[in-house]
């Protein structure tokens, strides 16, 4: 005979709506903003979803199963970027149902900046945000630029789409770093700092070196690397529109 249960239970759309209570959810460009600036975006989807669906450049792949033990600050297990509770953390799950739960569980940690995005990756996708080809490792994150380019460490060189692009070793260091941003814009001072002075950096040279490279990327991937306007530079996961 099985014993009587008392109490009284929340069906899991309560517990849905407790837990978006406790959120500032953001939109799918507020989001794309939140990454720009710093925050650090995670993909909760299975591989297949995101082999059929693709992924958002430079979000981090974690399945839900360790999500915990990655963002908490005084786990063991905890990712590099999880020094403290201060962490901004944006859930990514197919639709936003299984995020909105999972960002309220990082709140129960301590890290009461996570959040998600409303609709998903779905709406992520329809609002015509970058995506690129999946998937990748779990524990990784996803490049920031389209497949077509690989960066050949062996050889100092870039392949674009399966053309190999001779660099100079001053080029392919600051190719490197661009690519490692994962999208985030570069300044030169950060170019400066993580390659190493050379002859020349405290002048234009770093906007000519990148000149130098733009014009290698010619004709198919050029647009990828562009110039922020007083700021620095970057790689993106597709060509940057055209001023009206």
């Amino acid at each position: 005979m099985q014993p009587q249960q008392t109490g009284t239970y929340r069906s899991v759309e309560q517990l849905l709506r407790d837990a978006r209570a406790r959120l500032q959810r953001l939109t799918p460009g507020q989001a794309a903003c939140a990454q720009a600036e710093g925050a650090l975006l995670v993909d909760l989807r299975s591989e297949l979803q995101r082999r059929v669906q693709g992924e958002i450049p430079g979000s981090l792949v974690l399945e839900r199963n360790v999500l915990e033990w990655r963002l908490d600050p005084q786990s063991g297990s905890r990712i590099e970027e999880a020094a403290d509770h201060s962490l901004r953390v944006v859930l990514v799950c197919p639709q936003g149902y299984t995020s909105s739960l999972a960002a309220a569980g990082l709140h129960d940690l301590g890290l009461h900046l996570a959040t998600d995005v409303i609709g998903g990756f779905e709406a992520w996708a329809e609002a015509g945000l970058p995506v690129v080809p999946g998937p990748t490792m779990t524990g990784s994150y996803v490049a920031a630029v389209s497949s077509r380019i690989i960066l050949d460490p062996t050889g100092s060189r870039l392949l674009v789409e399966g053309r190999p692009v001779a660099l100079t070793p001053l080029e392919f260091r600051l190719v490197s770093e661009l690519l490692r941003s994962n999208g985030r814009v570069v300044t030169r001072d950060e170019l400066r700092s993580s390659i190493g002075d050379w002859s020349g950096s405290r002048s234009r040279s770093v906007d000519l070196h990148m000149h130098r490279i733009r014009r290698k990327l010619e004709p198919c991937a050029a647009g990828l690397l562009t110039t922020e306007r007083g700021v620095g530079f970057r790689f993106r996961a597709r060509p940057a529109p055209e001023p009206a």
